[in-house]
């Protein structure tokens, strides 16, 4: 015990400068929103070289899997091009640029969760992008580094994404009520619109985040909440937010002409 003392009395002032520093940096965090920026930048860049010697080893023991998983990812996208191909909207096909992403950290037991990737602003990535899977929607771009980007999980408190009732183009908000991984809440649905368990969801595509009528999940329970004309809905997501690898990130190419209209107005 006294060798400890001993140590902690020799290194005092080397202590004292590192509590003062982090007390500095937390004061900055949390006063100044540029400060925050930078420092929220700083985070991404060593979470990326952190996070992605243990992605390496994981990619390497789950080969096989992976392999397979890429495999049916290939053959389902490749349906997605033919039917865009075949379809009537044949500008759509110019609308959207679509990066592909490995995902290097994932948490989704907090409650504002985030998602690493291995893309960045070398690969034209930037802040705003949405993120999806072949199986929905994961989230939104916060910050970019050179190789890397922090996005901001549908998992969390502070996200609210446009949706809509595929069958009656009824629009609400989804977000995440922090308890489970699977299920997130829909509202501002009105009670004259008919939902059943089961009904499909996809976004809206009133936010300029997300192209619309991609399938997010379904109607799990829902119920009418007295005197309001709403519903409360629960949805089953059909991503499974748990055991993501792959991402694509979606550049809507009008992003910046909509913003700026959108901005005129407010």
């Amino acid at each position: 015990m006294q060798r400890i003392i001993n140590t902690l009395i020799r290194f005092k002032n080397f202590l004292v400068f590192i509590l003062l520093f982090f007390l500095s940096v937390s004061f900055s965090y949390n006063r100044s929103f540029y400060h925050r920026i930078k420092i929220d930048k700083i985070g991404v860049i060593f979470s990326g070289l952190l996070y992605t010697p243990y992605h390496s080893l994981s990619s390497y023991l789950n080969l096989i899997p992976i392999n397979k998983k890429l495999i049916d990812e290939n053959k389902n996208l490749k349906s997605i091009i033919l039917n865009n191909l075949n379809s009537s909207q044949e500008s759509s096909n110019d609308l959207f640029k679509i990066t592909s992403a490995n995902v290097i950290k994932n948490s989704y037991i907090k409650s504002r969760n985030f998602i690493i990737l291995d893309k960045g602003e070398n690969d034209g990535i930037k802040r705003d992008m949405s993120v999806i899977s072949l199986d929905g929607i994961i989230g939104i771009i916060n910050e970019t580094s050179k190789n890397y980007s922090n996005v901001i999980s549908i998992l969390n408190i502070d996200m609210k994404i446009n949706v809509k009732l595929k069958k009656s183009n009824a629009f609400g908000s989804l977000e995440w009520k922090k308890y489970d991984p699977t299920i997130m809440e829909l509202s501002d649905i009105s009670t004259v619109n008919n939902v059943k368990i089961g009904d499909t969801i996809v976004t809206g595509g009133m936010s300029f985040y997300f192209p619309q009528n991609i399938f997010i999940g379904v109607v799990k329970n829902y119920k009418k909440i007295d005197d309001t004309g709403f519903y409360s809905i629960q949805v089953k997501l059909n991503s499974n937010m748990t055991n993501l690898t792959h991402a694509y990130i979606i550049e809507n190419i009008n992003q910046q002409e909509l913003n700026k209209l959108n901005n005129s107005y407010k």
